[in-house]
C-alpha cells in the first residue's frame, strides 16, 4: 500500500457523498422544472378559458346586433365573423321560431315528427308525450288532487325539482333533453328530434323561415306544398292569404311570425390553437330595458357538425 493511500483513507467516501449530492440536486432541479411546467400549463388553461369567455360574449353581442337588424323581417340563416386580439369567432343565426315547440305541439305534430325520424311506434310515443306533458300542466293548474288521476292515466312523474312559477304556466319542458324522462322517449328519439325542436317557440312553426326538413316533419305537408312555399317566400314576403292558398289544411301548423327569437351557434378559435363552440338562444322584446336577453347558453363538446348545420340551410 502506498504512502498517499495511507494519508487519505476517506477519499472514496467523500467522492461517493459528492456524487450523491449532485444526483439529489439534479433530481430537485428536474422536479422544480416539472412543477413550473405544470404551473405554466394551468395558467395556460385558465388564460384560454378567460379568452374563450370573452369571445363567446362578443359573439352574443354580435348576434344580438344582427338580430336587431332583422327585426320585423324573416330571420333567414345568416352568419357573421368577428376578430379580436385573442382570436376570432364565427356566429351563425337561425330563427328559433322555425322549430316545433314541444311545449305547445299537438299530438299529431309529434306523431308526424316521430315518423319523419323513423320511429316505428310514432303514434304511440306521441300520445305518451302529450299525456305526460298535459298531465303536468293539469297538476299545476288544479293542485296535487290531479296527481293521482295523472298517474292512473299512465303518465310518468314530472322532472325532479321542476316547479312551474304559477298556475296555468305551460312550459313543462325547459330543454329538449328533458323528454327522455318520459319512458316512451328513448335517448335516440330525443337526439333525433332535437334539431327540429325548441322550447322557446310558438304554437305553430314560422312558415317564413322553417327549413325543408322541419316543414317535411309537419302533418299534411306534401313535397308539392313545400316546394311552392319555398318558392313563394324566396320572391316576396308571405301574405296570409297566399300562405293559406299554398298550404291548405297544413296551414294549421305553419304561420308567419315576426317575433325576434334566434338560435346562435358560436365557434371560436384562439391564437394558440384552442377552439370551442357554444349554442345560445336570445330574444329581443319590445319596450324592454335590456337590448336582448339570453334564454339559454350551453358550451358544446365539439364544434358543430354538418348534420346539425343542414337545419339552417
Amino acid at each position: 500500500m502506498s504512502a498517499g493511500s495511507r494519508r487519505n483513507p476517506r477519499r472514496g467516501v467523500v467522492l461517493v457523498a459528492v456524487l450523491w449530492t449532485i444526483a439529489m440536486l439534479s433530481a430537485l432541479a428536474m422536479a422544480a422544472a416539472a412543477g413550473f411546467r405544470g404551473f405554466a400549463g394551468v395558467l395556460g388553461v385558465d388564460r384560454d378559458r378567460v379568452q374563450a369567455e370573452a369571445l363567446f360574449t362578443a359573439g352574443l353581442e354580435a348576434g344580438a346586433d344582427l338580430l336587431a337588424k332583422y327585426r320585423g323581417r324573416p330571420l333567414t340563416p345568416v352568419e357573421t365573423r368577428i376578430s379580436l386580439s385573442a382570436g376570432a369567432a364565427r356566429v351563425r343565426l337561425g330563427d328559433e321560431l322555425a322549430r316545433i315547440d314541444i311545449n305547445k305541439a299537438p299530438v299529431e305534430v309529434f306523431a308526424s315528427l316521430l315518423a319523419e325520424i323513423g320511429a316505428p311506434d310514432a303514434g304511440e310515443v306521441a300520445r305518451e308525450i302529450v299525456l305526460w306533458r298535459d298531465g303536468v300542466v293539469k297538476t299545476v293548474a288544479q293542485g296535487e288532487a290531479a296527481e293521482p288521476r295523472r298517474q292512473a292515466a299512465g303518465a310518468a312523474p314530472p322532472p325532479q325539482g321542476q316547479q312551474p312559477a304559477k298556475q296555468g304556466f305551460e312550459q313543462v319542458f325547459t330543454n329538449v333533453r328533458q323528454m327522455t324522462q318520459i319512458p316512451a322517449v328513448t335517448p335516440a328519439y330525443a337526439r333525433l328530434m332535437a334539431p327540429y325542436a325548441t322550447v322557446f317557440g310558438d304554437e305553430t312553426v314560422n312558415a317564413a323561415t322553417a327549413s325543408r326538413q322541419v316543414l317535411r316533419a309537419l302533418p299534411e305537408m306534401t313535397e308539392a306544398k313545400i316546394e311552392q312555399l319555398l318558392e313563394a317566400r324566396s320572391t316576396a314576403p308571405l301574405e296570409p292569404a297566399r300562405l293559406d292558398q299554398i298550404l291548405g289544411s297544413a296551414g294549421r301548423y305553419a304561420k308567419v311570425s315576426t317575433r325576434s327569437v334566434a338560435r346562435l351557434r358560436i365557434t371560436i378559435a384562439l391564437a394558440d390553437g384552442y377552439a370551442a363552440a357554444a349554442e345560445a338562444v336570445i330574444v329581443i322584446l319590445p319596450k324592454d330595458t335590456q337590448p336582448y336577453r339570453v334564454l339559454s347558453f350551453e358550451q358544446l363538446p365539439t364544434p358543430i357538425g354538418t348534420d346539425e348545420r343542414r337545419f339552417f340551410e
